[in-house]
């Protein structure tokens, strides 16, 4: 409980609203991304230093760090040599060995628990991070991953014990009492833009679909949780009576830092 008070606060904190003539006035940068990747109730709609995308070779590829924040993954990354080896253990299983990958960027050659290997893509670096191929985390990791054709997402179900404190509580892990699978966001538009005193600061438009097969309304939110320089989280609601099939989008008006932001991710709830 006072670790939830702590996040409300932070939450306050950060909840100020951007002023609409310092908006005007800045120079702004835009970034439309679709949203390719959910784990459990949770959809990833940004990761820095650039959301999860379709690389030519079409695998969804995700930052190296974002193994260790969001799936519980041990990462080590040798700048020297450009490799990195990713390890995960059981937890249900002590006796079993530790799952590992080596990848390095620009070469299709992997090593799974030291053996050879090659997969069909490579790892890139972008902005000083490597970006990896989850569907090769995926199945050297064991992870509970399936790709939904329809909707063109990647979807990973996981236990709670396996997914890491911090950016949502270990009480919102396991619960998810208001989550709703009606709502699927499907694009995001990531705005940095400058404050007065040249602060650059991150505003997010969603925009998601209602899957189900009834018209809803204003019960239904979108809850944003938010790992830049603090975590964070925000409710913005569906303003609008939606069809099925129909989408809505919701704007931020939050203050995040640009800088230090590295996860955005959303939960789609009911009241």
């Amino acid at each position: 409980m006072k670790r939830m008070l702590m996040i409300l606060g932070l939450t306050l904190t950060l909840c100020l609203s951007v002023p609409v003539a310092d908006m005007a006035a800045a120079k702004t940068a835009t970034v439309n991304s679709p949203v390719l990747l959910q784990i459990n109730q949770y959809y990833v709609t940004y990761t820095a230093p650039r959301s999860p995308y379709l690389d030519q070779n079409n695998r969804l590829m995700v930052p190296l760090r974002s193994l260790s924040d969001l799936l519980a993954a041990e990462v080590t990354y040798d700048a020297v040599n450009k490799s990195a080896v990713i390890s995960r253990k059981n937890l249900f299983n002590q006796k079993e060995n530790r799952y590992s990958l080596k990848m390095t960027i620009g070469v299709k050659d992997i090593e799974l628990n030291g053996v050879a290997s090659e997969m069909d893509t490579i790892p890139v670096l972008i902005q000083g991070s490597m970006y990896i191929p989850l569907s090769v985390v995926a199945k050297a990791l064991h992870l509970d991953t399936q790709w939904d054709s329809n909707q063109r997402i990647t979807r990973i179900s996981e236990d709670p014990a396996y997914l890491p404190s911090g950016i949502v509580s270990d009480e919102e892990h396991v619960l998810g009492q208001h989550s709703d699978p009606s709502v699927r966001p499907i694009q995001s538009i990531i705005q940095t833009i400058a404050n007065k005193d040249g602060v650059p600061l991150i505003k997010m438009q969603l925009t998601s679909q209602n899957t189900g097969k009834s018209t809803f309304g204003d019960n239904h939110y979108l809850r944003f949780y938010v790992q830049d320089s603090n975590f964070s989280h925000f409710d913005l609601y569906n303003q609008a009576q939606t069809k099925p099939g129909a989408t809505f989008s919701v704007e931020t008006t939050n203050t995040i830092l640009a800088k230090s932001l590295r996860y955005i991710l959303v939960e789609p709830c009911v009241d």
